[in-house]
């Protein structure tokens, strides 16, 4: 007789953590669709519908695996949990007793959740190596945020539970209606669109926002910074400020406005190859029509300017008064469950860990928590490495970091490498260990992208196939090993103590599905309460919003933001751009693909078979390409090719290629990155002062038609 059952769950097919409804017949997945009675309200976009491809694909890796023949030669034998979990364990400790904790590097992809397993596990095993791509997504605004405010979270208020919606928006190099990410949704986003009145979109190329927007900002990559510093600049100067939040809860504003008279409409006007009643508009719009809001792209944090680009937007979010009011900028009051991060910060970050990190003398704000994983990268390829042992899961770090060639040649020089992941791909190929991962409609996990006001559950609802396992389940029985005071002698006793201060169980929370502060549960005005600080005020130092730091002057810093010209541009190495005179940018956001993953899924790869490069029609004709011809993009660090597709919404001096790329059916071990990857052409030479953020949005380069 036929069982057919509906299991709620929650996706993590990107960042958003929409709520789900999966059909189940006979153990069988046979329909997917979006939850309405949850806050995400029953929405959920291509990658998440077509997981039904992905648990049921015939590539998926089902059994351990160990390398037989050399890395990345294909050659394979079937092992053990148990045998693989022998081996690991080994090589650690081997490594530890030789070279201490600190040899052991831990390395994540987007995490989704999954963040705090791979923390602790580093800090259990008493190492701060973390490779996370934080540094060049995410962290740079946490940490300047925790900079300028005392504490490191704000998101933008779409809600209405304060009886206000953002008046005015600003959509700075971000894409939210098609990547709900960083804690933010495109439903909460798209919904508070209905009640905007201005929309300002912040873009090198048109987006579907670009066209409903008040005003489209088509701005020169990498120049962020001098953009928002000139807004400050006539704000100020126009007496345009929120006088009441700076006189009383701000400090440094004199030496703020200082800084900005150097950021004219007309300096910054050449500097970004905007208009300047535009950037005068802009910056009136955002002063006058408040409350509003910045939602911050990732492509900013992949600037080597990126730390004073974000602490630049912070400033004119501080300037306007847009700090914990309703409709503006929020840190939210998160659920009863308390901070999830505390699974991993109950470790102490140890004197001894911190001497371990690399990088951290150099990029101080970036690498004082976690690894750089661009020095990681270069002490391997020079042979004076740190670190030995690489436990790697679900990232694939050949793919995202830049400079490629590099990248590959410190994956062949480590000494061991452990990777765990659900189909084969370019950092599998070149693994020691290869573990199965399970998919999250076949794990039980509990989902927090971020601290925000909710915390939601996902539930199994069939099993993986083979052996393969969930990552938390990976995390747990090799930190059992490694330390286990510290571990849980099961997932499901994980996930109670990761919920224990809610005073509920996981089963509790399993049938729950979410728990979150909405609406009056969250406080506004935080500020003029007790909440940080008795009498009122931020956690900051000096008690207040900083625009001067005093945490950045005192570790050799400037204290004030500032605008520096990318390290390869056609201002800072003009005779460069004598034979590389394009703008090249890399990573725009895809409704059907996240970063390098679902190339293999057939429902989405029909969308876009073959890698893009985004070029103006006027540029294609004087380089003789034409729409739909394959074309050569060359950098100083090499070549790739990707097919040209003709955009008028591009500027002409800009060209925008698909980041991320390889090709799953062609063999292994790199599977056709070379040829497709723009990594290839990136540049880890130039690198953020503070967080280490190579450029990645903002580099020269050449094309030509492929012949």
């Amino acid at each position: 007789m036929s069982e057919k059952k509906i299991i709620k769950t929650t996706c993590k097919s990107c960042h958003g953590g929409c709520g789900v409804l999966v059909t189940v017949e006979n153990g069988t997945i046979i329909h997917i669709e979006g939850n309405p009675d949850t806050p995400t309200l029953g929405t959920m976009c291509s990658k998440g519908l077509s997981s039904i491809q992905h648990i049921n694909h015939p590539d998926r890796l089902k059994y351990p695996l160990k390398r037989t023949g050399k890395r990345g030669e294909g050659k394979w034998q079937r092992i053990s949990w148990d045998e693989a979990l022998d081996t690991i364990e080994s090589k650690m400790k081997e490594s530890i007793e030789k070279y201490g904790p600190s040899s052991i590097a831990v390395s994540q992809g987007t995490g989704r959740g999954y963040n705090r397993y791979t923390h602790r596990l580093a800090r259990s095993i008493g190492t701060a190596n973390i490779i996370t791509p934080g540094y060049i997504c995410h962290s740079p605004r946490l940490g300047m945020y925790g900079l300028v405010t005392g504490y490191g979270r704000l998101y933008c208020d779409y809600h209405g539970w304060g009886g206000e919606f953002p008046k005015t928006q600003i959509s700075w190099a971000k894409q939210l209606e098609i990547s709900s990410a960083d804690s933010e949704m495109a439903v909460w986003f798209l919904n508070s669109l209905k009640h905007v009145k201005n929309l300002i979109v912040i873009d090198p190329r048109e987006t579907a926002l670009s066209s409903r927007a008040t005003l489209w900002l088509q701005i020169r990559p990498g120049t962020d910074a001098a953009l928002a510093l000139g807004m400050i600049n006539i704000i100020i100067n126009e007496g345009l400020w929120d006088k009441e939040f700076v006189d009383n809860w701000t400090y440094g504003f004199d030496k703020l406005k200082e800084r900005v008279q150097e950021y004219t409409p007309e300096k910054v006007a050449e500097i970004t190859w905007l208009k300047k009643e535009d950037i005068i508009k802009a910056a009136r719009l955002f002063a006058e029509d408040t409350p509003g809001c910045i939602q911050v792209g990732s492509s900013l944090e992949r600037q080597a300017n990126c730390g004073q680009t974000v602490r630049s937007i912070i400033c004119l979010l501080g300037v306007t008064g847009n700090i914990e009011r309703p409709g503006s900028m929020m840190s939210w009051i998160v659920p009863d469950s308390g901070l999830l991060e505390e699974f991993f910060q109950e470790l102490p970050l140890t004197d001894e860990m911190r001497k371990g990190i690399v990088g951290s003398e150099t990029y101080r704000m970036g690498a004082a928590r976690t690894a750089h994983s661009d020095s990681v990268v270069k002490q391997l390829v020079n042979g004076d490495s740190v670190v030995k042992v690489w436990f790697s899961v679900g990232g694939q770090q050949i793919l995202h970091l830049a400079n490629t060639q590099e990248v590959l040649q410190a994956i062949h020089n480590v000494d061991f490498l452990v990777h765990a992941d659900q189909f084969m791909g370019p950092m599998a190929e070149h693994a020691d260990i290869l573990l199965p991962a399970a998919h999250w409609l076949e794990m039980d996990d509990i989902y927090n992208m971020h601290p925000r006001f909710m915390i939601e559950a996902i539930n199994k609802t069939v099993d993986p196939p083979g052996e393969a396992w969930p990552d938390n389940k990976i995390f747990n029985e090799v930190g059992r090993r490694m330390a286990p005071d510290l571990w849980f002698e099961n997932v499901e006793k994980m996930l109670d103590y990761t919920v224990r201060k809610a005073n509920i169980t996981w089963k509790d929370f399993s049938k729950m599905g979410v728990l979150a502060k909405i609406g009056k549960d969250q406080i506004y005005y935080k500020y003029k309460t007790d909440y940080w600080k008795k009498g009122g005020g931020f956690p900051a130092p000096t008690g207040k919003f900083e625009f001067f730091s005093t945490v950045l002057e005192d570790m050799g810093y400037d204290a004030l933001p500032y605008f520096q010209e990318p390290g390869e541009s056609p201002v800072s190495t003009p005779e460069l751009a004598k034979e590389y005179p394009l703008v090249l940018s890399t990573g725009y956001r895809q409704p059907f693909y996240f970063l390098s993953q679902y190339r293999n899924i057939p429902w989405l790869r029909s969308f876009q078979k073959d890698p893009v490069v985004q070029i103006h029609p006027d540029t294609a004709k004087e380089y003789g390409i034409e729409d739909g011809d394959w074309a050569w993009i060359e950098s100083p660090r090499g070549r790739i090719k990707q097919k040209a597709r003709l955009f008028p919404g591009i500027h002409p001096k800009v060209i925008m290629a698909t980041a991320n790329c390889f090709n799953p059916e062609e063999p292994g071990p790199l599977h056709g990155l070379l040829t497709s990857n723009p990594n290839v052409l990136t540049s880890n030479d130039h690198c953020d002062p503070m967080f280490g953020s190579p450029d990645l949005t903002a580099l020269l380069c050449k094309v030509y038609k492929v012949e």
